[in-house]
């Protein structure tokens, strides 16, 4: 089963993407940031919020996208909640400390092979590179 994805919202501010998928989902594109509204050429975009049910005893890991990819350092499994909490910031490009060799911005996705099937809805923030006017 591969990912499907549906775009919720897309303001000046945040973009929330609802995906559905299997196991086996090798960095399947989740969010594409260059066709979000008023990118400009290096849009760059943070995880605020995730909403997750996974059915198996697997995980999802989401990477944000370069020459060498950045797997951020939170992986989601079961049903649950991370984000808009005190002890749960955003996730940004570069919290591991990893410096990106051209990154694009998208934001990629990997299930493992005990997932049955996954919902996910998630909340992004734009950082930088959209034009807010």
């Amino acid at each position: 089963m591969s990912i499907t994805t549906t775009t919720l919202a897309d303001d000046n501010f945040k973009v929330i993407i609802k995906a559905n998928g299997g196991s086996n989902e090798d960095k399947e594109l989740l969010l594409d940031a260059s066709k979000l509204s008023k990118a400009t050429a290096s849009p760059n975009v943070s995880i605020a919020n995730v909403h997750h049910e996974i059915l198996g005893t697997g995980k999802i890991t989401l990477f944000f996208d370069a020459e060498t990819d950045e797997q951020i350092t939170t992986t989601f499994s079961g049903r649950g909640n991370y984000g808009l909490k005190k002890d749960e910031p955003k996730i940004k490009q570069g919290d591991t400390g990893a410096t990106l060799i051209n990154p694009t911005g998208d934001i990629l996705l990997s299930t493992d092979s005990n997932i049955s099937k996954y919902n996910i809805l998630i909340e992004f923030r734009k950082e930088k590179g959209f034009t807010n006017g």
